[in-house]
């Protein structure tokens, strides 16, 4: 199927983008961040697509000059990276109109967005996390028959672990912290929201799953650390889990060698990830801010947030960093618990 005839899927990206997009370069070794979704067949990818297509329409119909700026971007960058940061801004811009409709505005005081609620301004910043890139995916030797053969891949998003004392999940752990590490786009008497872009299919083949936003959590008997959640609530010292083995065999963790976001004098005061299937929203227990009611009732009715994964300091309030102790103590007692005894 030609890519003219899979535009036709979605009428507010074709609206948008057709027919300039036909004359965008790419290809296997270069991929295109819109050429991909457009082209995308996997379920994943397609969903990614639908929604996208759903941003654009909110985002035109509300402030088409913004869309025409980010479009040209989209069109004409040569650096995928801005393009990718591009299209998750159209995202992030037409969830948040999903939301709150005309009082989002655009493009004000440093910040991507921003909103005044009860008197209290609300900065909203946006990030497409891109992947490092070098030693990010292992490949394994083919196998199966002469007439069915497969390989397995693994990806390894953050990066592969450079020292002996490094894992995976702590290499994640490590990235998702630095995401705009600066704060410079914020200030510090306004409500600051960090809003993480999740949903690139390119960059995501594989989703960041649901568990990545646990302190921990088991499969196969193992226990493995959220790097979401560690990212932002870990302290240094707090072990960081790749597999800890609950029938006592050898395991790979990670000491945390730095405070999590949270613990280290950030401005931010809510972390929003933006993925395939959810909305999770995770609220800075250090920060001393008063935050308007009508902030939390509008988080709450992002589209797919999901209530079971985000941590937030309401509707009762003053308990989110007693229950973030727990957890990280929690976390430390299971890192010699199915210790076998000699």
């Amino acid at each position: 199927m030609s890519l003219k005839e899979r535009f036709k899927n979605y009428s507010n990206l074709r609206e948008v983008f057709w027919p300039c997009a036909n004359g965008i370069k790419y290809s296997s070794d270069k991929p295109h961040p819109l050429i991909s979704l457009i082209l995308g067949e996997g379920n994943r990818t397609m969903e990614v697509a639908i929604r996208t297509d759903k941003c654009v329409q909110l985002v035109k119909d509300e402030n088409e000059s913004w869309l025409r700026e980010k479009v040209k971007i989209i069109l004409e960058d040569e650096d995928v990276s801005n393009v990718s940061a591009a299209l998750g801004e159209i995202r992030a811009y037409g969830e948040l109109i999903w939301v709150w409709g005309s009082r989002i505005e655009s493009g004000k005081s440093g910040s991507d967005f921003l909103i005044d609620l009860d008197g209290k301004i609300i900065r909203i910043e946006v990030n497409t996390p891109q992947h490092r890139i070098k030693r990010h995916t292992l490949k394994h030797e083919s196998f199966g028959t002469d007439k069915v053969k497969g390989k397995v891949f693994e990806i390894f998003p953050f990066g592969w672990p450079e020292r002996n004392i490094d894992t995976v999940q702590g290499e994640a752990v490590s990235k998702l912290a630095a995401i705009k590490q600066k704060e410079h786009q914020f200030e510090e008497n306004s409500i600051n929201i960090l809003w993480v872009d999740l949903k690139d299919p390119m960059l995501w083949i594989l989703d960041l799953g649901m568990e990545q936003f646990l302190p921990i959590s088991a499969f196969r008997e193992e226990i493995t650390s959220g790097a979401f959640w560690n990212a932002f609530y870990a302290k240094k010292g707090t072990y960081v889990f790749d597999q800890l083995s609950m029938l006592g065999l050898p395991s790979r963790l990670y000491k945390m060698e730095y405070d999590g976001r949270f613990w280290s004098d950030s401005i931010i005061d809510f972390v929003v990830a933006d993925t395939r299937t959810d909305h999770v929203v995770f609220q800075n227990h250090k920060r001393d801010n008063e935050v308007p009611k009508a902030l939390y009732q509008g988080l709450h009715r992002l589209f797919n947030f999901n209530l079971e994964l985000s941590w937030l300091d309401w509707p009762k309030r003053g308990y989110i960093g007693i229950r973030v102790q727990q957890e990280l103590d929690r976390i430390q007692s299971y890192k010699d618990a199915f210790k076998i005894d000699e």
